[in-house]
């Protein structure tokens, strides 16, 4: 009737679905525990960074309230100098876009505007307009690729 294949494919397809299930299972029974660790997580690296804001001198010894990803200062980066790492400093800018900036800018040349990122695939207006506030287009005149606000 069913060749050994077709068993085998089934087997597959059965063990596939039932460890699948196992796994949203676990996954429900645990959530509390990955939130609360994530949570961790954030909070360590917050803390693990130099803040740019001004140290304000307050009388209280709480810690300071961690600071969301979306909520960490990049400072401004020069798209004309910045490596890839840098560049995905930049919110919705992951390595792999980072890196088709890089490539195109070597490529293509310099980008002599903000709108000049539009070229590279995976930049549209909406990414542009997210990043613009942390670029700098500083000229030719060399130092580092971030610069301060």
């Amino acid at each position: 009737m069913w060749g050994r294949e077709m068993r085998a494919g089934l087997a597959f397809v059965i063990a596939a679905l039932l460890i699948g299930q196992g796994f949203r299972d676990w996954r429900r029974s645990h959530e509390k525990s990955f939130r609360d660790l994530v949570q961790d997580l954030e909070q360590r690296d917050a803390c693990a960074r130099p803040s740019t804001a001004p140290d304000s001198a307050s009388a209280d010894s709480s810690p300071p309230r961690p600071r969301t990803h979306r909520e960490m200062p990049v400072g401004r980066i020069d798209p004309n100098r910045a490596s890839a790492p840098e560049l995905t400093r930049l919110p919705g800018i992951g390595p792999a876009l980072a890196a088709r900036i890089v490539a195109d800018r070597g490529q293509n040349g310099l980008f002599r505007s903000p709108e000049a990122l539009l070229r590279v695939r995976g930049i549209g207006p909406k990414t542009l307009e997210r990043i613009r506030a942390f670029l700098s287009f500083p000229g030719a005149a060399g130092g580092d690729s971030l610069t301060g606000f």
